[in-house]
């Protein structure tokens, strides 16, 4: 009788043993786990960022509601091109195709806040170009007309 006694109590140790570890490999828990990603794994409530709060087209800081939240980054030689955000829309890029050297313009209806045109005007072009100043001109003056 000793001997089944003994062949009982290491079965029952031995799937005590398993069932802690396929606990913790189905569970994959770890000495340093997180409790906030464990808890939100099981909670489907509102998940809280603890990242700094995002605003608009990358700002630090929001707008007041009255304005128009815009930021113009100018590129880095001919290895980056420029960047137009307006309100949190890339309106020019080089992703979009739509920047060039010299002068980039993004005609948006201030009513609407709809893109309408965008131009770039290369002003330098080694003096070659007399044209780019009266196209710019004319792009100016069509805008002032439509507004």
């Amino acid at each position: 009788f000793l001997f089944t006694g003994l062949l009982k109590l290491a079965v029952l140790v031995s799937i005590l043993f398993l069932a802690v570890f396929l606990a913790f490999e189905l569970l994959e828990s770890k000495a340093n786990f997180n409790l906030g990603k464990v808890l939100g794994e099981f909670m489907h409530a509102t998940i809280f960022s603890t990242g700094p709060p995002r605003h608009k087209c990358g700002l630090s800081k929001s707008c007041p509601e009255d304005h128009f939240a815009f930021k113009i980054t100018s590129g880095a030689a001919s290895v980056v091109g420029p960047k137009m955000c307006f309100q949190d829309t890339v309106l020019m890029s080089g992703v979009k195709n739509n920047v060039g050297r010299g002068i980039n313009i993004a005609l948006i209806n201030g009513k609407t806040s709809e893109l309408i045109r965008t131009e770039s005007f290369d002003m330098w072009s080694g003096g070659k170009s007399v044209s780019t100043p009266s196209i710019l001109f004319t792009f100016m003056h069509i805008a002032c007309v439509g507004s």
